[in-house]
């Protein structure tokens, strides 16, 4: 199913053939041993084409007197004109929240809180597309990042759908939506994974390393923000059914226009559903997800949009693991990936998260704008199951297990407000924004496990289900009430001096927890104050190359004190990254190559004198590099690959993980992602796509004795315009995509004795209309 959405003034069709006719003369020379095009190859602009080597990074268009490369009085005698032809570069009206044809995106607003070109952004930020997400068909924000460097997306193996840790340069990363953050794991709201459908997304990016200096506590290895399709001013319209493996039965539509004759009330309305069962036997999927927006224009100068979501998992997934044994290590037998170790009567996982919000766009004048931006989410879970923790018994026969309950609730709002500026001082062109940001989270977290040993066993050479299991009455200490409050401002100054575009910000934070233990009736409250920075610099030079570098800071609050009740200071990070970006002169492609260092202090570690106790004299130390390239290397082929190497230690520990390396991060990835669309003959309109994972072994515990296996993934895409060649068809699009195509069996990650099996192959079929 390829479920796209077209930009304000264009369909997906349209689109692609803007595209086309753009790239047709722009061709790419392709030298053996290179993915991208080499700096000192780039070829001129065409006649009509756009010049993109401006300071700003944007596309202007070449003025109308200018002196064409063949005009019609220099045609030689005898030879045969041939019309003008007008040449758009895409570029020029691209936004860092808008749509972008194709997989190459050349602004972002994740990096900076701007709209920047991301070839003056001095720190790696990878974008993936709706293009992207629709030919690869994903189902999860997790999948969506599958070809991006420098992110581990799909730990928890076969239900991404619903529990999304992403781990960026080994560190458990937040999410943001439209730059608002959302809560989940990294935040300490970890069995309340606040998860989106990917079908509502215009884009996903990931902003590698620290990222504080903006949006205030978070981890250190960076963030994903996912941001919303948008009103368009043009109608839109689409929708499509999907089925495939497991009995899948999907449905979804996106429509998109103007409200009232004058186009100052624009509307979208986009909703997905799915009913599916899994890989793991008793287990299902369903969803029903809708994203309501409004966007009102009363002036040139203004405009608001008011946007909501809802979206309902009755039944989310998988929760439970796997073990050790019977897996990657030898057992009295292998269970298969379809085993399913819970209580098929007794189990149940569902959530359902609703969310209303704003964004006001103000411009005051020629020099200041005005943005602010709300959210109120609400997200509530149930988790109910039968986990096999406890080991074997019988000889390994029969795995012990204990039931467990675990609801959750979450109240969240946050407000964004910020003002910018852009003015010159001499030959200095400047943007300044400044900030402040309210977050309000309240968190309420009930944990009960069974209060004796009387759960069944589970024979593995014979399993019998339909048993009664205990209702889970004990409550774990780690019941509690949480109210996480935090106030930000900040003040950023991006300025260009000649071809040096440099970025230097500031920010000061004030964060309050307060818990309240449902066990015991105590409360603590904890205060924190942080101060964040960063600096960077990129030198543009004229053949498209940009090397850069750049340190920034993070803090992340830790929840908990010391053997004396001090308690426990943020975690913080630091970050050195150094680079080079490559954005040639007249070929759509974008490559970043970037090398980090990244540390994380205060990790709290063993008290070697209080037992039980912890101290925070820990450090995880993360270094590495990382590639990441996407391209249109003709008019019709295009391009994505990237590679991750990830260093991880932990340096300082009082414990045996010292001069360890975290589990679950691999030390090498790779991707390779290329599809091509005929455009001529019986089969114009067909694209055919393919793409190869590599995904490393990591280590599955804190003694490094357990090693997963790599495993390598083909996919495969193949997306039909039927009206492209049959007029009557015109609008109709039908698509296959096969993930992990030779169904290897592998386990994506393991946890001190409990493990999560990869996705096995799925495939899927879709039909869809556009009009």
């Amino acid at each position: 199913m390829n479920r796209g959405t077209e930009p304000t003034r264009q369909t997906g069709l349209a689109r692609r053939e803007q595209a086309k006719r753009f790239t047709r003369l722009r061709l790419m020379p392709i030298a053996a041993g290179l993915l991208f095009a080499q700096a000192g190859h780039a070829q001129s602009l065409p006649a009509g084409a756009a010049d993109t080597t401006g300071a700003t990074g944007a596309s202007e268009p070449r003025a109308a007197s200018e002196p064409r490369a063949a005009s019609a009085s220099a045609a030689a005698p005898g030879t045969t004109q041939l019309p003008a032809v007008s040449v758009t570069d895409t570029r020029a009206s691209e936004t860092g929240t808008g749509p972008v044809i194709g997989y190459v995106a050349h602004q972002s607003t994740a990096g900076t809180k701007t709209d920047t070109p991301l070839i003056k952004t001095p720190q790696s930020v990878s974008v993936v597309t709706r293009d992207q997400m629709d030919i690869q068909n994903v189902q999860s924000v997790a999948q969506a990042l599958r070809y991006t460097s420098g992110i581990s997306p799909e730990q928890r193996g076969t239900n991404t759908d619903s529990l999304e840790y992403l781990y960026a340069r080994g560190f458990l990363v937040d999410e943001f939506w439209n730059g608002l953050r959302t809560p989940g794991p990294a935040g300490g709201f970890g069995y309340n994974v606040t998860s989106f459908d990917p079908y509502m997304f215009e884009r996903i990016e990931l902003v590698h390393g620290p990222a504080s200096v903006l949006y205030g506590q978070g981890s250190p290895g960076g963030m994903v923000n996912l941001v919303s399709k948008m009103p368009t001013a043009e109608p839109l319209h689409e929708i499509g059914i999907q089925t495939g493996s497991y009995g899948r039965l999907q449905g979804f539509f996106d429509f998109s226009g103007p409200i009232d004759q004058d186009g100052k009330v624009l509307y979208r309305l986009t909703a997905d559903g799915f009913n599916t069962g899994t890989q793991t036997d008793y287990v299902n999927q369903q969803r029903f997800a809708i994203a309501p927006t409004i966007t009102w224009r009363p002036t040139k100068d203004t405009t608001l949009t008011v946007f909501a979501n809802y979206q309902a998992d009755p039944e989310a997934g998988i929760y439970n693991f796997v073990p050790v044994v019977g897996t990657i290590q030898t057992g009295v037998a292998q269970l298969p990936r379809s085993f399913y170790p819970g209580e098929p009567t007794f189990d149940s996982f569902r959530k359902t998260q609703e969310s209303i919000g704003y964004q006001l766009d103000h411009r005051l004048n020629d020099i200041w704008s005005f943005k602010q931006s709300y959210r109120f989410l609400h997200n509530s879970q149930t988790v109910q199951y039968v986990a096999d923790d406890l080991g074997y018994v019988n000889n390994g026969t029969a795995l012990a297990r204990e039931a467990y309950l675990n609801r959750g609730m979450v109240n969240s709002n946050t407000v964004d407000n910020q003002a910018t500026a852009r003015f010159g001082t001499g030959p200095v062109a400047h943007q300044v924004t400044v900030g402040l940001d309210y977050q309000n989270t309240q968190f309420n977290h009930y944990f009960f496990g069974s209060a004796d040993d009387s759960t069944p066993s589970l024979s593995i050479t014979n399993p019998q289900y339909g048993v009664a299991i205990p209702y889970p009455t004990f409550m774990f200490a780690t019941s509690n009430a949480q109210s996480i409050k935090q106030l930000g401002t900040y003040a950023q100054d991006q300025f260009d001096i000649g071809r040096w575009s440099f970025l230097l910000g500031v920010r000061e934070d004030w964060t309050n927890e307060d818990v309240t233990s449902y066990k015991t009736g105590a409360t603590t409250s904890q205060f924190n104050r942080a101060f964040t920075w960063r600096a960077g610099g990129v030198y543009r030079f004229d053949n498209g190359i940009a090397p850069y570098a750049s340190y920034s800071k993070s803090f992340q609050p830790q929840v908990g004190s010391d053997f004396t009740g001090k308690s426990f200071d943020p975690t913080t990070g630091e970050q050195y990254e150094v680079g080079v970006k490559f954005q040639p002169s007249g070929y759509n492609s974008f490559v970043t190559v970037s090398a980090f260092h990244l540390t994380q202090q205060n990790v709290p570690t063993t008290d070697p004198v209080h037992t039980g106790f912890q101290i925070q004299t820990g450090e995880v130390r993360s270094q590495g590099f990382e590639v990441e390239g996407h391209a249109s290397l003709t008019n019709n082929l295009q391009l994505i690959a990237s590679y991750t190497y990830t260093n991880l230690l932990n340096t300082k520990s009082n414990s045996a993980n010292l001069n360890k390396v975290p589990i679950g991060i691999p030390r090498n990835t790779a991707s390779l992602w290329a599809d091509y669309t005929l455009g001529a003959g019986p089969l114009a309109g067909l694209q055919l796509g393919g793409g190869v994972r590599f995904i490393g072994g990591s280590y599955g515990d804190t003694a490094n004795t357990l090693l997963t296996s790599s495993a390598t993934l083909i996919d495969l895409a193949v997306r039909y315009d039927l009206g492209r060649s049959f007029a009557y068809l015109h609008g109709w699009t039908v698509s296959l995509n096969a993930s992990n195509l030779l169904d290897r069996h592998y386990v994506a990650s393991c946890n001190n004795g409990s493990c999560n099996w990869g996705e096995g192959r799925l495939v899927l079929a879709g039909l869809k209309y556009q009009w």
